[in-house]
């Protein structure tokens, strides 16, 4: 894995946001976001678990795990981080994150918004991954008028009031990660190649975390709590690689701790590192 540096946070509600330094920062040739993807309904017809994401442009695109795609025959998020090579077509694994709508247009679009921590450790379950982000979803609309659907896009439509928890929070100079505790107890942490890539990504990673800060009570996270969550970053021992496009995606996991980091061009572009036991997850008092 890689080596970090943790910052002061600052704390807003229930939310404290840490910076963080990454010691194999570099700035590599890709976009990001939903520039330039081309997302579409399978060929064979419309399928829940699987869209088929192009890239039109002339270099590689990464797509983020918990990546929101809009539109088509129903909201999905991207299962996994993968890079889609120049001009190729590639299908992704997704879920369904709009419980109650089959149908619409063949063509979709993702404006690089993202699906909360919360939503998007489902996929670590295992076993019936699209139920369980189904029942994520709905904690997250329950409550909420005027939606046609248990619809994840529609609800962070609605996040108005949860925008204070973030607003005016910018990247500090050569900073390339964030790690946002919530509750009190660190929370989740994604570190990317660039303190410009950290840049571009890190209002839709302050937008989804916010709803899940609504789950918990407003305590700071102790600078402590962060640097011993960093710490035990090299406790995880890798479980896995394999193929993400045209990069490689490596799995590890401990006692406390569940991390994704890709890898292209021999280089870490993006690093997820998820509290498992944080009380959210673990569904303490929930």
């Amino acid at each position: 894995m890689i080596e970090l540096h943790v910052g002061r946070g600052v704390t807003r509600g229930a939310m404290t946001v840490f910076p963080l330094w990454s010691a194999t920062s570099g700035y590599r040739r890709y976009t990001m976001g939903g520039r330039g993807l081309h997302v579409t309904e399978s060929p064979d017809g419309p399928q829940v678990e699987t869209l088929m994401v192009g890239n039109v442009e002339d270099r590689p695109a990464l797509v983020l795990e918990g990546q929101l795609f809009e539109g088509g025959w129903q909201h999905r998020m991207s299962r996994h981080s993968l890079m889609v090579g120049v001009h190729q077509q590639v299908p992704v694994e997704v879920a369904c994150v709009e419980q109650g709508r089959w149908g619409g247009t063949s063509t979709q679009h993702s404006r690089g918004r993202r699906a909360t921590p919360y939503v998007a450790d489902s996929v670590r379950r295992g076993h019936d991954v699209q139920g369980e982000v189904w029942r994520r979803v709905a904690e997250h609309t329950r409550g909420f008028e005027g939606l046609s659907t248990d619809s994840f896009v529609d609800r962070l439509d609605l996040a108005d009031a949860e925008r204070a928890l973030w607003a005016g929070l910018r990247p500090l100079p050569g900073q390339s990660g964030v790690l946002i505790g919530i509750g009190g107890q660190p929370y989740v942490a994604e570190v990317f190649d660039s303190s410009a890539r950290l840049r571009a990504q890190l209002p839709a990673l302050l937008e989804a975390a916010a709803l899940d800060a609504r789950f918990a009570p407003a305590e700071a996270t102790p600078g402590r709590r962060a640097r011993r969550f960093v710490e035990r970053l090299d406790r995880v021992r890798p479980r896995r690689t394999e193929p993400a496009g045209i990069a490689e995606r490596t799995r590890g996991a401990s006692e406390h701790l569940d991390a994704a980091s890709l890898t292209w061009q021999g280089h870490h572009v993006h690093t997820r590192i998820t509290h498992v036991q944080h009380p959210l997850l673990v569904g303490v008092g929930r």
